[in-house]
């Protein structure tokens, strides 16, 4: 019985590695992109001649395609029922995010969609899924993090989402005032000309930037606890006598024991 649960929790503890792993290798990206971008907004000359090169242009292809395929790992991994809702919504996300990317590139990929439009509409529901998702990935990593015996994550996390929500309100400040609400439908950019509008933008840019970061620091420290617990697993079963002589504390009860439950 002890072996059987154990091996369980060694298969849960991989799944969450090779998850986490997927899904920081896609948001390491995604903070050399918003990097980009802000050095962008410092010179625009030689961001608009990154634009067009064809790296940059399918940069996003493996930050949705990583994001996606790491947070659908992270689902099965856990059968508890707060860890399944918050994985599952984080996934609804992703999938939305995977839609609004095939959208821009239907004409690459050679899909007839006809026209679209609404690319105004199509990028702020980007940006609104993206506060929600470093508020769920934050979350995931650090009950996970204190899961596994790192308390701190727990304050690393309440100040990631708490910098995520003031994030967000700059960004719907941003949304309100730079829409052409009396274009009607569909909606369209209103040009905003002025340097506190360009110093607003940039902040929230800014803003931006530090919340993916202090995300995928979070994501990376899961993987790497998760790959440590794997070690001291594997450092056990090799200590342990095959006849199970050596020690009468159950397999499995000391590399979880000191462990709190993942609520």
């Amino acid at each position: 019985m002890f072996d059987e649960e154990r091996e369980q929790l060694r298969k849960n503890y991989q799944l969450c590695r090779l998850g986490f792993g997927i899904t920081a290798a896609g948001l390491v990206l995604a903070c050399f992109d918003s990097l980009l971008g802000l050095f962008g907004k410092l010179q625009p000359h030689f961001f608009l001649s990154l634009r067009n090169s064809l790296w940059y242009q399918w940069l996003d292809t493996p930050i949705a395609w990583c994001t996606l395929i790491g947070v659908s790992l992270l689902r099965g991994s856990w059968n508890q029922t707060s860890w399944r809702r918050r994985s599952g919504l984080l996934l609804v996300m992703c999938l939305v995010d995977l839609g609004l990317w095939f959208f821009s590139r239907a004409e690459s990929l050679g899909l007839q969609f006809g026209h679209v439009g609404h690319g105004w509409l199509r990028g702020h529901i980007a940006e609104a899924l993206g506060w929600s998702e470093f508020a769920l990935l934050s979350s995931l990593s650090g009950v996970y993090l204190v899961h596994l015996g790192v308390e701190q994550a727990r304050d690393s996390d309440k100040a990631t989402r708490s910098m995520a929500v003031t994030g967000a309100a700059l960004w719907m400040i941003l949304f309100c005032q730079r829409t052409n609400w009396a274009a009607g439908w569909p909606l369209q950019e209103r040009p905003v000309i002025g340097l506190e509008w360009n110093m607003l933008e940039y902040g929230w840019q800014l803003v931006w930037t530090i919340i993916l970061i202090q995300v995928t620091g979070l994501v990376i420290s899961a993987a790497q606890q998760t790959s440590g617990v794997l070690q001291e697993m594997d450092r056990e079963d090799q200590a342990n006598d095959p006849f199970g002589t050596l020690s009468k504390e159950p397999a499995g009860a000391r590399v979880t024991r000191s462990f709190g439950d993942l609520a």
